[in-house]
């Protein structure tokens, strides 16, 4: 009759629609650190037509050099979600009327941050008895994908994990990349900031991100870098850190609490900040046994 397709050349305009979209990359926009977020639109894609385009798709962004993937997903579209996890994703987080999932695609550990509303991380501030100052250079990958060395020298540090005290979590993310141990001392400073981390989990809507700067005493001073992710770590003077660097936030903790360039310089290393934040157990309430860790100036 006429009007009607035969069963094969019905079949065939079915085996070329799936072809196309098995050489179909899906849409995405960057995130730091080699990620990648991929925002579909509502009811774009039913779900088998959806996980022909996802499979290709991670096979061009690992061979790009990206790290990790998020998909964002309406609450209509969850039925996506299922195809998604026949591709390695997981459920990363959901609010309102949205979730996102995430995959990590190199072999190695996933370092995806959790969700959260608040993130809080540290770095170490540590000066040897030498008055020089612990000092790292990260990976960073250019536009190319090509691994390159951060322009910038920093102190060594990163996100504390579910249940780390300050203490605990700084001093294991300084040996982490360093190789040096050390001792928690005080807490020196630190920011408070919105919508601008890194971290695409703080990052998104404003969340925030919380970053202490911790003073710690150095017990051993071989250096044995984490070479997957820090591409330099030396012991540098501390003054001389602070003229050849602009670093903002080294400078300000070394100028107002270590006296370095301002006017009672003196010239020699100086070894204690005149103001810290030092751990206390006085915080307790009558009903529970253990103390809050509370941090008071001296």
């Amino acid at each position: 009759m006429f009007g009607m397709r035969r069963p094969s050349v019905a079949l065939g305009c079915l085996a070329a629609a799936r072809a196309a979209l098995s050489t179909l990359v899906l849409p995405s926009s960057p995130l730091p650190y080699r990620g990648l977020l991929v925002d579909l639109e509502r009811g774009r894609f039913a779900s088998p037509e959806f996980s022909a385009a996802l499979g290709p798709s991670l096979e061009k962004w690992r061979s790009e050099g990206h790290q990790s993937v998020m998909l964002r997903l309406e609450l209509a579209d969850a039925a996506l979600a299922a195809a998604a996890a026949e591709h390695g994703f997981e459920f990363h987080h959901a609010e309102g009327q949205k979730c996102v999932l995430k995959c990590w695609l190199p072999p190695t550990e996933d370092k995806v941050p959790p969700w959260a509303t608040h993130q809080v991380g540290g770095g170490g501030f540590v000066l040897n008895d030498k008055g020089e100052l612990l000092v790292i250079k990260e990976w960073r990958f250019d536009d190319n994908g090509v691994r390159q060395p951060s322009a910038q020298w920093k102190m060594p540090g990163g996100m504390l994990n579910k249940g780390e005290s300050f203490a605990d979590g700084i001093c294991r993310e300084v040996l982490e990349e360093t190789g040096v141990q050390t001792r928690f001392v005080s807490l020196l400073t630190f920011w408070h900031r919105h919508g601008v981390s890194t971290n695409f989990a703080a990052a998104e809507g404003g969340k925030s991100d919380m970053y202490f700067c911790a003073r710690l005493e150095p017990v051993t001073d071989e250096i044995r870098l984490q070479e997957d992710e820090i591409s330099a770590c030396e012991w540098q003077d501390l003054r001389a850190f602070c003229r050849e660097n602009d670093h903002p936030l080294i400078g300000a903790v070394a100028r107002r609490l270590y006296g370095v360039g301002g006017d009672a310089d003196e010239g020699a290393a100086p070894l204690r900040p005149v103001r810290e934040l030092v751990e206390t157990d006085e915080v307790r309430w009558p009903s529970r046994p253990a103390a809050y860790p509370t941090y008071f100036p001296f």
